[in-house]
């Protein structure tokens, strides 16, 4: 349905033709059980297109009024415009009068392109650039993937001049390659109101892309060209995409005449089946998905990008917001199985689902996700422990559990495990600023090399030092990388040196992907476990190679400020190569006596076989 809707074109006569959809439980009982009809008289579109048929733009005598007709889930209001319209982007919006006779101007939910401004217009493109995204060569199953939290206005704020933010991503595609990630978790890039900064977690337009982020004045009609370049261009690095995806809420609008199209285009907005209470939101207003138009509406919103821009998959945000649990038939846990299965249906395998479910109980989320089925789910208790031991220096025995990030998660599925993220301040800050960038170092080692689906926030890898309020409404503001201060100084360059390092080996090393874990839950006597009097832990990966070898690691982190010495020990004897250090030591008697652990440093132990 998603290519049904919206402004449609007809490239082969440059002419469009305008769809909006109506839901109506007297069509289709399925389609909501609370909501109303939108009691609307008359729908005129109004555009800058109008100067091509009338002279005039926006006029309303000349305005095309849409027609209405029938549909199997409603209602369905169309206008086709017959006039050939020159190249170039055009934007418009719905002008309603209700049976009150109250006048309204709306948005278009379908529309492809957001507008210009602070009017929330929809738009459209007629000729320009377009090219087809090719799927990525190699799309990797989720447990395989470095993930790159990347958020398009503050990665390329420093230097992208006036360009498109999306072209100016391009230009750090090498870097990002040669940091070792190997996929993108783009920060929301759907449209949001108003025009001005936002991190998108507020939309209004779920099936376009921000204007600003893919405008070039210079060459006004290629707009989705720019992403579906960005996106092919990761593609032929074997680079995965992921789209942070907003299902929860929308951003209704400062007044009538803005915010989510849905909500304003029914004349009393509480009869919109659109909008209203499911489950725990508190986030703007949120989607009503009891009423099956919404779940139609959002699982053809992630089609949408699945299929046109091939994206490798999405993290669903705040799903604790359309989640029942126990109830699979509704919210979040239908929308992924509807996903799968018209994923399995084309035959596209490991597109990763994941979850953001804040959950109270840290660990609840868990079980949550098993019942679900998605394939991953962040695990904000291995962030805020990070936080902790970074800020002491001291770790605690939960730091196991933590370790473990794969534990109680059912078969296919597993965290997202970071040490900072889009949502709080950075690591670096915590740790007490970038004279302290050293101790960011075991945190980073203990991503690296545990369980889960690893992710990196942008300048994360280079320390870059951002404070965050914890709540409140100063929390969504502009963190643009200091490329030229931060990513290359005696810090920067340093970290960015064991960021690479460390991608590399778990890149080279199945074992540290897999799910292997030891010791759990306490301590083991030959020495692996916690020993907060000396703030180390030591723990025991293993798993097999491609080849089918077994792979075993032992991986010893220092959160101390001070050297310490230690017994480290061994599933077995022979030589180990310590590949952190580049190193190696003969193992005999199963362990190697006192040894120096330099401060917030670490070693990791591998051998092959035997």
């Amino acid at each position: 349905m998603y290519e049904d809707f919206g402004a449609v074109i007809d490239d082969d006569r440059n002419t469009v033709e305008f769809k909006l959809f109506f839901p109506d439980n007297a069509v289709d009982p399925a389609q909501y059980v609370r909501g109303g009809l939108p009691r609307i008289k008359e729908i005129r579109v109004r555009g800058d297109f109008q100067s091509h048929i009338s002279g005039q733009d926006w006029e309303f005598a000349t305005a095309p009024v849409m027609i209405k007709q029938t549909h199997s889930k409603g209602w369905l209001y169309t206008c086709k415009i017959g006039q050939t319209l020159p190249e170039g982007f055009y934007q418009y919006k719905y002008f309603v009068t209700f049976e009150n006779e109250t006048t309204r101007w709306c948005g278009d939910p379908c529309t492809k392109y957001g507008g210009a401004d602070e009017h929330e217009n929809a738009g459209f493109v007629i000729g320009g650039s377009s090219t087809t995204v090719t799927p990525i060569p190699q799309r990797l199953s989720p447990s395989d993937l470095i993930l790159y939290e990347l958020m398009i206005d503050d990665f390329t704020s420093e230097f992208r001049r006036s360009r498109a933010p999306v072209d100016a991503v391009r230009d750090r595609l090498d870097y990002l390659q040669e940091l070792g990630v190997n996929g993108i978790e783009f920060m929301p890039w759907t449209s949001w109101p108003g025009g001005g900064f936002s991190w998108g977690y507020d939309p209004v337009q779920f099936f376009a892309v921000e204007y600003r982020y893919i405008n070039d004045p210079a060459n006004p009609a290629d707009k989705l060209f720019r992403l579906q370049t960005l996106i092919n261009e990761l593609h032929a690095r074997n680079m995965h995409v992921i789209m942070d995806g907003v299902f929860n809420h929308v951003r209704g609008g400062i007044d009538p005449n803005h915010g989510f199209p849905y909500l304003w285009l029914y004349m009393d907005p509480l009869d919109s089946p659109y909008i209203g209470a499911f489950a725990g939101g508190g986030f703007f207003e949120e989607f009503d998905y009891r009423n099956g138009c919404v779940q139609e509406f959002i699982r053809d919103v992630c089609l949408y990008w699945l299929d046109v821009f091939q994206i490798d998959g999405i993290r669903f945000d705040f799903t604790l917001g359309f989640f029942q649990r126990g109830n699979p038939g509704v919210g979040i846990s239908k929308l992924i199985s509807e996903i799968k299965a018209h994923l399995s249906e084309r035959n596209k395998t490991h597109v990763a689902l994941m979850l953001e479910h804040l959950t109270d109980n840290r660990f609840q989320a868990i079980d949550d996700t098993n019942q679900i089925c998605a394939n991953g789910c962040w695990f904000d208790p291995f962030m805020f422990k990070s936080f902790q031991y970074a800020r002491s220096g001291n770790i605690d025995d939960e730091i196991l559990r933590i370790l473990n990030a794969k534990f109680d998660y059912a078969e296919g599925k597993a965290p997202v495990t970071y040490i900072e993220n889009h949502d709080h301040s950075t690591l670096v800050r915590e740790a007490g600023g970038r004279s302290r960038w050293f101790k960011a170092q075991a945190p980073a080692i203990a991503l690296l090399t545990s369980p889960g689906i690893a992710m990196i926030h942008n300048g994360q890898e280079f320390g870059e030092e951002y404070f965050l309020p914890s709540e409140g409404g100063d929390r969504v503001q502009p963190r643009p990388l200091r490329w030229n201060d931060h990513s290359n100084d005696f810090a920067g360059s340093r970290l960015r040196a064991v960021y690479k390092r460390l991608i590399q080996i778990r890149k080279d090393h199945p074992a540290l992907r897999s799910p292997n874990f030891f010791p759990f839950p306490s301590n083991d006597p030959a020495g692996y476990g916690s020993f907060p009097e000396k703030d180390i832990v030591v723990y025991h990966r293993y798993g097999f190679a491609t080849e089918g070898q077994l792979e075993r690691f032992i991986i010893v982190l220092s959160y101390s400020d001070f050297e310490q010495f230690v017994d480290i020990p061994f599933s077995t004897n022979g030589r180990w190569d310590d590949l952190l250090n580049e190193q190696s030591a003969d193992v005999d008697g199963f362990r190697l006596m006192n040894q120096q652990i330099n401060s917030n440093w670490g070693r990791i132990y591998y051998k092959k076989g035997g």
